[in-house]
């Protein structure tokens, strides 16, 4: 069962603790000291014109969006809003959401693995009864080989309870280098539609990210 608008707060909670979680381990080894990793902009003076492009697995119509090191499609009709290291990608009923985090971790001091525990753990702390789902232990996406891991848990908004799943991948580009940036991707959505979800929509999204530095 969907339930409009329910999946949105959740994100935003999720999306709130993870990221203190893994600002405060980047900034625990110095990387919050540094510029490497300004904050991406939805603004159209930051933007080129949107681009469309087609996945080859789903026939989605992505436009591009380009951010802080990448770019990447999102479907029509999605919106991207931009807030401090976050952008958030979501459908109009905030059902389907993926959204990166970027963060400088000069030298990678940080590892991807590390990231991603950290973020898993924050999931745990937002929602009830979390489990673990068994996906491949690492993704390649914009041509690097990403660390990733998934969970289940039961979330409630405004007197409503769903089960959501949640992916979280984690990527150092480029690596061993002072302008290191710690990219995180993550990815949600009821898990009764996630399979659907995954090939419709966030699979194709994953295909079209491409670092630009």
């Amino acid at each position: 069962m969907r339930f409009p608008g329910f999946l949105s707060i959740s994100a935003k909670r999720f999306l709130f603790a993870c990221s203190l979680s893994l600002m405060a381990l980047l900034a625990a080894c110095g990387g919050s000291s540094t510029t490497t990793g300004s904050t991406p902009t939805a603004a159209p003076t930051s933007q080129p014109s949107p681009t469309a492009v087609v996945s080859p697995t789903s026939g989605t119509t992505l436009t591009t969006y380009t951010g802080n090191g990448y770019t990447i499609g999102y479907p029509q009709g999605w919106k991207a809003n931009a807030s401090g290291k976050n952008v958030v990608f979501s459908d109009s009923s905030g059902i389907y959401s993926l959204t990166i985090v970027v963060a400088p971790d000069p030298a990678g001091a940080i590892g991807p693995d590390t990231v991603v525990n950290t973020a898993i753990e924050a999931v745990k702390n937002t929602v009830k009864n979390p489990q673990t789902v068994n996906v491949p232990s690492s993704i390649s996406i914009g041509g690097d080989s990403w660390v990733q891991k998934s969970i289940t848990g039961d979330s409630s908004a405004a007197g409503q309870t769903g089960t959501i799943q949640i992916v979280v991948a984690s990527d150092n580009h480029p690596a061993n280098s002072p302008s290191t940036n710690s990219f995180t991707i993550t990815y949600e959505t009821l898990q009764a539609t996630f399979d659907a979800a995954n090939t419709q929509y966030f699979q194709p999204m994953l295909q079209s990210f491409k670092f630009t530095a």
